[in-house]
């Protein structure tokens, strides 16, 4: 290692050598030196200073001030620095040149950042989206992934569900992989960061979305499902100053499946008992229906459990950020209060967190950072209760007469109320997580130009998970052993990176910078648990598991695995016009087998500023026109760590020893290793355009990709002999094809005046199974529905449901052993039965395309805000509409059912001699349209007037209202939202959110 290093530095030493040599030959010119201030008179350092038609130059110092040496004192000096706006000034024969850079706001907007750097976007050759300024902080969520939503063409987000603290689902251009990961890397601050982002939507300052290889390569393995960059707030020399954010919001259900009533109900059971001759007439109500039931029918007694349940819930967010620092420190210091109130009792989350990032000048030469962040987060969680509410009978009250809770409610000793979770001390399910989250870099330029870093990232949470269920509650069910467990796991992952970035000016036509860099993690997951049942006592919940009398378990976990990579990237600018990249990383993962552990994966690009052209720089309509090429391979290894290794399972054998056997512990091969376990590969090719006409008041970008993934990670199956079904291994090929569209127009810009501004975005994906293990064109055990060539990875693989046999067709029903009100479908063979072979590919679960509208309005200190989101094209599994109680023994949503007065093609004739398990055809029922546009949320702001600021003693002050989620404006199955994708528990919410922004 000492021998590596000592090469390593033999050869940087030779490149100040070389400047100095440099130096001394120009030394004998002409010197002039000064300072470089921004607006406020503060210096900027590393800022660039050129002597205009040369290559000689410098940078400033950490107090802004520079000396250069001219080849005489008549030329011109030409500084740049990223964010403002670049100055030529004289030299006219003086030696202090003293420069104020005024900042541009167009610039600011146009860095971007990327792997292990920052570019202009000018100069950019991958797809890249990026989101920063008033995006970032116009409405309040949960999440800063939330802010993506509907934003950001090619990335499909939807929330999890309306639980309290739940999630997002991302993916970036499709599925690609089977049996490994799918989800995008996401990087904050540079460091991989898993898990529900917990990171204060206010600390941060931009979000890159990194979508074709020349952008993700750099990430190898990591990248191969796209790259979210989360960049930080950081600090700013001067004077302290304070912002304050708060919100506070109250949230309702949006849209839920209608229910039956309790008249619609008892004509349901009715109608299921007359088809089976067991009713007639009202006089035969005592005959389906229990005393209990048939009391609370002739009272009118009726309760709807889902409104019992679901209620109204609130958010509520408070943060303080202070930045500020001095000449050679800054610093950005934040605290955050986050709580949550779900639709459901006792279902809630709290979220504490605080932030430092912290910069500090050492020297000229070297700068020490460090961000830190610290999470803690307490969330009490339900067991659904929903799927009881809907399926209990609505003939039974909750509370007596007296107001007494009733556990049985309609008569019934296995039918628990659905409240029984709320009774004080009955459940608990509560999750505490603490995680500490950051990095420490050092960033040495030893010469102008090359920046040496150095970076240590460190994330370590704890998780403790602890139940308790009481002897009748929905976790143990009727009459069930009370119940205890708790979960424990400590997660920790050490990354170190070191990297070296450079850049040179070789004249006025040729551009250079390289970057070169290692990188290692490794992780460490540990886990326990324990539980038991037949609690002696519920005093002490789960804290107590000794009080068990029956049913321990015990268990525990370890899983360690590293990455190890070496990465490099080339960037070279040819007569500010030409632009080539090219991209190197070498990954080596300990999740896979010895001889494939290590991969290559190249990426290279190229750019052409057309505008820049003769033949189009003087079209005034034209502002920018660059086109781009790029193709490259990523990998993927998100497989278990131990997966390519065998394993033992334990078992019991009994002896015979005379009159008693005594059972024997013992292990068997519980999985086959795959020594031959490699990487999945995926090759993608990219064309983009990059545009803006008429000033740049519309711009926008035209991505068309193609991804081909090859070695799926799949199971293969073994023959019998074995002892094996299947075993993992690199077959099957995907792939994606699409185009993305985002446009960004200024509609009106009156100074002082009306204002109106629209953003837009589009994708279209096109997902496709291409090969699997065998050669096979279908394997039915995986997957959800099956795999099928031709087709996406999930899709709904059933009979085609094409009605309901009516009344005269009584001949061709009976051919398929069916009737009147029996479910229809359709025989795609023409045999004239309907056999297995007639199921098809009804539905897939991804949207064919993708709009997210945004539209800004302003007058003077008024601002009025809306997005308009659609996701088109995709099927869902309605729980709704597969939970129809054919039987009528259960409650369900309310249907068009058949009867002969009533010949429907919808749902087929209620049956109390069947049920939902044994109809025919009966899954056909639960696939539907999930396409819907909604209004995604709607702001209305004013900022006050400075002048009142002032008065108040502020910089700024901002007030709004934002409506969530509120409006649906097309969907096949209202008033259900079809984001939640079909599931009747947690609905989505909408929400009415106040909030304020101070700063000071």
């Amino acid at each position: 290692m000492k021998v590596l290093l000592l090469k390593k530095w033999r050869y940087l030493l030779v490149i100040p050598l070389f400047f100095s040599t440099v130096a001394v030959a120009i030394a004998q010119g002409f010197t002039v030196q000064g300072k470089v201030t921004d607006d406020k008179g503060e210096g900027l350092p590393g800022v660039t200073v050129l002597v205009k038609g040369t290559a000689n130059g410098t940078a400033t110092n950490a107090m802004g001030e520079y000396t250069l040496n001219a080849p005489n004192g008549t030329g011109t000096l030409v500084f740049s620095f990223i964010g403002f706006k670049s100055q030529e000034v004289p030299i006219n024969n003086r030696t202090a040149v003293n420069v104020t850079l005024t900042t541009d706001a167009k610039a600011l907007e146009e860095v971007v950042v990327i792997g292990y750097g920052t570019v202009k976007k000018s100069d950019l050759t991958g797809s890249v989206t990026s989101v920063r300024g008033e995006d970032l902080t116009a409405i309040p969520v949960t999440s800063g992934l939330e802010v993506l939503q509907g934003k950001v063409p090619g990335l499909d987000l939807t929330r999890s569900s309306g639980q309290a603290g739940a999630g997002v689902d991302l993916r970036v251009r499709g599925t690609r992989s089977i049996g490994a990961g799918n989800g995008p890397l996401v990087l904050v601050d540079g460091i991989r960061y898993d898990g529900p982002l917990d990171v204060n939507p206010n600390d941060i300052a931009s979000m890159e979305i990194l979508k074709d290889a020349t952008a993700t390569a750099i990430y190898g393995s990591l990248g191969a499902n796209g790259v979210i960059l989360i960049t930080t707030k950081s600090g700013s020399s001067g004077k302290a100053k304070v912002s304050f954010n708060s919100y506070y919001g109250v949230q309702s259900a949006n849209g839920y499946a209608d229910i039956m009533s309790g008249p619609e109900w008892v004509e349901l059971r009715r109608e299921s008992r007359r088809t089976v001759g067991e009713w007639s007439s009202p006089a035969d109500d005592d005959k389906i229906f229990n005393p209990t039931q048939l009391e609370n029918f002739r009272n009118g007694i009726y309760t709807n459990w889902a409104d019992q349940i679901l209620g109204t819930g609130s958010q509520q967010n408070y943060q303080i950020g202070i930045t500020g620092g001095a000449d050679k420190l800054s610093y950005y210091l934040s605290t955050e209060y986050f709580d949550e109130k779900g639709l459901l009792r006792n279902d809630q989350m709290k979220r504490y967190s605080g932030r430092l990032n912290v910069g500090y000048n050492v020297s000229e030469k070297l700068k020490v950072s460090t961000n830190l962040m610290y999470t803690y987060r307490d969330r009490d969680l339900r067991r659904d209760p929903l799927n009881q509410a809907n399926k209990m009978s609505p003939l039974g009250r909750p509370y007596d007469s007296e107001g007494n809770f009733t556990t049985f409610p309609v008569g019934d000793a296995s039918t628990l109320n659905p409240l029984v979770d709320e009774q004080s001390g009955a459940f608990e399910n509560n999750e505490l997580n603490k995680r500490f989250f950051g990095n420490l870099s050092v960033d040495y330029t030893p010469i102008q130009g090359l920046v040496l870093t150095s970076r240590f990232g460190v994330d370590q949470f704890n998780n403790r998970n602890g139940l308790y269920a009481g002897t009748n509650t929905i976790e143990t069910g009727a009459n069930g052993q009370s119940l205890a467990r708790a979960d424990l796991t400590n997660f920790s992952r050490l990354t170190w990176e070191n990297f070296a970035n450079y850049t040179k000016t070789l004249s006025e036509n040729h551009e250079l910078s390289a970057m070169i860099g290692t990188s290692i993690w490794s992780e460490t997951t540990e886990a326990f648990s324990a539980q038991g049942r037949n609690l002696l006592s519920s005093t002490f919940l789960f804290h107590n598991l000794g009080a068990s009398q029956s049913a321990y378990q015990l268990g525990s976990d370890l899983r360690e695995q590293s990455l190890a990579s070496f990465f490099g990237r080339l960037n070279y600018k040819l007569l500010n016009k030409y632009l080539f990249t090219f991209v190197m990383r070498a990954d080596g993962a300990s999740v896979l087998a010895n001889g494939n552990k290590w991969d290559y994966f190249p990426s290279a690009s190229v750019g052409w500023l057309l505008k820049e052209e003769n033949f189009l720089r003087d079209v005034n309509a034209i502002s920018d026109l660059k086109l781009r090429l790029s193709y490259g391979l990523s990998g993927n290894s998100s497989v278990n760590p131990y997966q390519t290794l065998g394993s033992l399972g334990k078992s019991t054998y009994a002896f015979d020893q005379g009159s008693t056997e005594t059972p024997a512990f013992g292990f068997y091969p519980a999985t086959l290793a795959t020594p031959a376990l490699g990487w999945e590969t995926t090759a993608t090719t990219n064309v983009g355009l990059d545009f803006g006409l008429f000033n740049n008041r519309v711009v926008g970008t035209l991505d068309v990709y193609q991804q081909d993934t090859r070695d799926l990670l799949l199971p293969r199956a073994l023959p019998t002999s074995t002892g094996f079904e299947r075993v993992i291994y690199n077959v099957g090929e995907t792939r994606n094809r699409g185009v993305e569209l985002q446009l960004g127009t200024v509609n009106v810009d009156q100074p002082n005046g009306f204002r109106w501004s629209s953003d837009f975005s589009f994708a279209r994906n096109k997902e496709e199974v291409r090969a699997l293990a065998d050669g096979v064109d279908r394997d039915l055990t995986l997957g959800e529905y099956g795999l099928f060539v031709g087709h996406p990875i999930r899709v709904f693989y059933d009979y085609e449901k094409i009605g309901i046999w009516q009344l005269g067709e009584e001949e061709a029903a009976a051919k398929n052993q069916q009737q009147p009100g029996d479910i229809k479908v359709k025989d795609q063979n023409n045999d004239g039965i309907i056999t297995p072979e007639d199921r098809v590919v009804i539905g897939n679960a991804n949207p064919d395309w993708t709009l997210g509208v945004t539209n800004r309005l302003g007058y003077k200190g008024l601002e009025l805000s809306f997005m308009v989101n659609a996701r088109i094209g995709n099927t869902i599994i309605s729980e709704a509409a597969g939970s129809y109680k054919i039987d009528a023994l259960e409650n369900g949503p309310m249907v068009d059912y058949w009867t002969p007065e009533n010949p429907t093609n919808a749902y087929p004739r209620p049956n109390a001699g069947t049920s939902r398990a044994s109809t025919r055809y009966y899954t056909t029922l639960q696939y539907v349209d999930g396409s819907f546009v909604k209004v995604r949320d709607i702001t209305l702001a004013y900022n006050f007037p400075q002048g009142i600021a002032d008065k108040l003693r502020l910089s700024n002050l901002r007030v709004y209202a934002t409506a969530k989620n509120y409006f649906i404006l097309m969907s096949n199955i209202a008033p259900y939202d079809p984001e939640r994708g079909g599931a009747l528990s947690f609905p989505m919410t909408r929400q009415m959110v106040f909030g304020l922004n101070v700063s000071f």
